[in-house]
C-alpha cells in the first residue's frame, strides 16, 4: 500500500529555467551560452553534492568564466530567478495531503541555491520531510541518498512512490525498492500516480 509520495523539485514541482533568468538579467545570447556550457552543464552538480559557501561558489564560477565576474555576481545575487513554482504544484500537494499521504522531497540541490529558493516554494510547508543532496554529499541516482531518506524518516521502500523527471533517478529509486514515475507533465504523472496508488 502506498503511504508516502516522494517528489523531486526541479522539473516536477518547480521549473528550473536558467536561460530565462539570464535573459531577464540582460545577458547576451553569447554570454548565456558560455554560462550554460561552463556553469549550468558542468559545475551545478558539484554544488549539488558539496555544501559550498557563497564565496566559494562565486569564486568557482568566476574561475570557469573569466572575464564575466560581474555577470557571475549578478546571477548569484538573483539566484531565485533560476526557478519558479509550477501553477499546479501547490494544489497537487494540498490535495494529496488532504487524502492522508505523507509527502517528502528528495532533490539534488546546492546549499545556497536551495536556501534562497526554498523561501519562494510555499508547498514546502506541507511536506513531512526532505532530503537535499548537499546535506549528505550524495546525489541521485546514488543508492545512498534514497536509503538516507528511508532511514531518516523510518519509511518502508515498498510503501513509497518516487516522482522525478529523469529516468535514471527513477530507476535508482526502483532499485532501492520504491515504485517510480518518470515525470513528463502534470496530467501524465498525476494519472500514473493514481494508478500506482490504486494498485497498492
Amino acid at each position: 500500500m502506498i503511504r508516502n509520495i516522494v517528489f523531486d523539485l526541479g522539473g516536477v514541482l518547480v521549473d528550473f529555467h536558467p536561460a530565462k533568468a539570464m535573459k531577464k538579467l540582460g545577458f547576451s545570447k553569447e554570454t548565456a551560452a558560455i554560462f550554460h556550457e561552463n556553469i549550468f552543464s558542468k559545475l551545478w552538480e558539484l554544488c549539488d553534492r558539496n555544501p559550498l559557501s557563497d564565496d566559494e561558489i562565486r569564486n568557482l564560477f568566476k574561475s570557469r568564466v573569466k572575464g564575466f565576474e560581474r555577470e557571475v555576481d549578478l546571477l548569484w545575487d538573483n539566484i531565485t530567478e533560476v526557478t519558479g513554482v509550477y501553477d499546479y504544484s501547490c494544489g497537487w500537494i494540498e490535495s494529496l495531503k488532504k487524502r492522508g499521504f505523507s509527502l517528502y522531497i528528495l532533490s539534488n540541490f546546492g546549499k545556497q541555491a536551495f536556501e534562497s529558493n526554498a523561501k519562494i516554494y510555499p508547498f514546502l510547508n506541507e511536506m513531512d520531510g526532505r532530503v537535499v543532496s548537499y546535506e549528505i554529499g550524495y546525489i541521485k541516482p546514488e543508492p545512498e541518498i534514497y536509503r538516507h531518506l528511508f532511514e531518516k524518516y523510518g519509511l518502508k521502500p515498498d510503501e513509497c512512490v518516487f516522482i522525478d523527471d529523469r529516468m535514471k533517478n527513477v530507476e535508482g529509486a526502483v532499485r532501492c525498492g520504491m515504485k517510480g514515475i518518470c515525470f513528463a507533465g502534470f496530467e501524465q504523472a498525476a494519472g500514473e500516480l493514481e494508478r500506482v496508488i490504486a494498485q497498492g
